[in-house]
């Protein structure tokens, strides 16, 4: 609901991440006969280049192309990192090297192909896999990628920075909001629902940050992955159109286009712990066109967001 840019299902799987420390730009050419048919080549950080020439993908296959000496990566490890995927015949499926901010990797949450890759190696390595397409997301394929249940494809990864694991819920000292704010309700579970009752029938027409609880951790910024719970409601609606309380935590990166702008500008500047509410008019949201069946057009919408990472 919040994410204006489409992401192939492919790329969303494969959230992995590092921490770039002393590969010393080491260039990965060398490296060609470590899976036989596959040449890589490049910096590490920079986008590679990948050439593919016989490659056999009977079974998963994987190397560490580029040796980090940061720390290293195991099961319970959160990092960021940078990814090329290509097919069998060298074309491009997706890349995160353009993006303008890395994509964090969760280690525990991957399928067992990437864990196994992954785990052992070091911040600042770079590592390659080469799979067919169905041991990674199943006998479905992703034709959307244009890859089939049978196809084979290779993926680059470079482990770039080990992060923080986010926190179980916000932390902080709680603040009381305005009189006539929507109250939110819920318990340890997590937010279940907003009470409009003594809020103003008309919305504000304004961007409205409201904190509810005031955390103590690091100020989020443009380009950070951050990682939220959220709850998210058209102002008045009795119900949610989206939120993450009852799934697991969202993280993506706080970048104008990826988000509505009403995220960006609310959430920049909010410390990681702390609980906030963002009143968001149209022009920040979905505008006069809405999104779904959910979001009319020029709705207002209010979320309350935990902060967990960043």
């Amino acid at each position: 609901m919040l994410v204006r840019r489409s992401l192939t299902a492919l790329a969303a799987l494969v959230l992995l991440s590092t921490a770039a420390c002393g590969s010393d730009g080491e260039d990965a050419s060398s490296s060609a006969d470590a899976l036989d048919g596959l040449q890589v080549s490049g910096e590490f950080g920079e986008k590679p280049e990948i050439k593919i020439d016989g490659l056999d993908v009977e079974k998963v296959q994987s190397a560490e192309l580029i040796e980090g000496d940061g720390a290293e990566v195991t099961k319970d490890s959160y990092v960021d990192y940078r990814f090329s995927i290509v097919n069998i015949n060298g074309d491009e499926v997706a890349s995160n090297y353009q993006e303008n901010a890395p994509t964090e990797l969760v280690v525990a949450e991957q399928p067992e192909s990437i864990i196994d890759a992954v785990v052992g190696t070091h911040i600042g390595s770079r590592v390659a896999i080469a799979i067919p397409v169905k041991d990674l997301v199943g006998e479905q394929g992703a034709p959307q990628a244009g890859l089939e249940p049978d196809d084979d494809m290779v993926l680059v990864f470079d482990m770039l920075e080990e992060v923080e694991p986010p926190l179980e819920g916000p932390e902080g000292d709680e603040v009381d909001p305005p009189a006539d704010a929507p109250k939110v309700l819920g318990g340890e579970d997590g937010v279940t629902g907003l009470d409009f009752s003594d809020a103003p029938a008309k919305a504000p027409k304004k961007l409205q940050v409201i904190p509810l609880i005031e955390g103590d951790g690091p100020e989020v910024k443009q380009g950070d992955n951050v990682t939220v719970d959220y709850y998210g409601a058209v102002w008045g609606a009795e119900e949610p159109f989206d939120e993450s309380y009852s799934r697991t935590p969202a993280t993506f990166p706080l970048t104008p286009g990826g988000l509505i702008e009403g995220w960006v500008q609310g959430l920049e500047g909010v410390k990681v712990g702390s609980r906030v509410m963002l009143v968001i008019p149209p022009e920040l949201g979905y505008g006069a066109e809405g999104s779904g069946e959910k979001i009319p057009g020029n709705s207002t919408l209010v979320f309350v967001i935990d902060v967990l990472g960043a």
